[in-house]
């Protein structure tokens, strides 16, 4: 079964070109993806994992990765929703071009890559929260 992936509704500003993302640092920023099959069916992600690795290089080893995610709890499992939440707190050090890779591991235990591409994150002008 092939697996493919719709990046949706992303928030806070991020833009997709392609599997690029651009992301402002210190923002709550949400992937909202949705698992379809090559029939265009909707998968049941129910007991997946979504992995969410960024990465300075691609040479850079996963447990060294600069932000990892790991999402079990789906929005919507049987229609293949899910999402990926960047508090500010996740990308407040973050500036600056990484890559990125988002992964899921289906109950089966087949893994696939949904997306992957550089992440670009950029700095505000002002840090004023309060």
């Amino acid at each position: 079964m092939l697996l493919k992936v719709k990046i949706t509704d992303l928030a806070a500003e991020p833009t997709v070109v392609n599997d690029d993302l651009i992301f402002r640092a210190r923002n709550t920023n949400v992937i909202s993806l949705i698992c379809e099959d090559e029939e265009l069916q909707r998968v049941d992600i129910s007991s997946s994992t979504v992995f969410f690795t960024v990465k300075p290089t691609i040479s850079t080893a996963d447990a060294s990765a600069t932000l990892k995610k790991d999402v079990t709890s789906h929005t919507s499992p049987t229609a293949g929703e899910t999402e990926i939440t960047l508090t500010s707190t996740d990308t407040s050090s973050l500036s600056g071009n990484y890559i990125y890779s988002i992964k899921i591991k289906l109950s089966t235990g087949l893994i696939y890559t949904l997306a992957e591409g550089t992440i670009l994150f950029s700095q505000e002008l002002a840090t004023r929260e309060s």
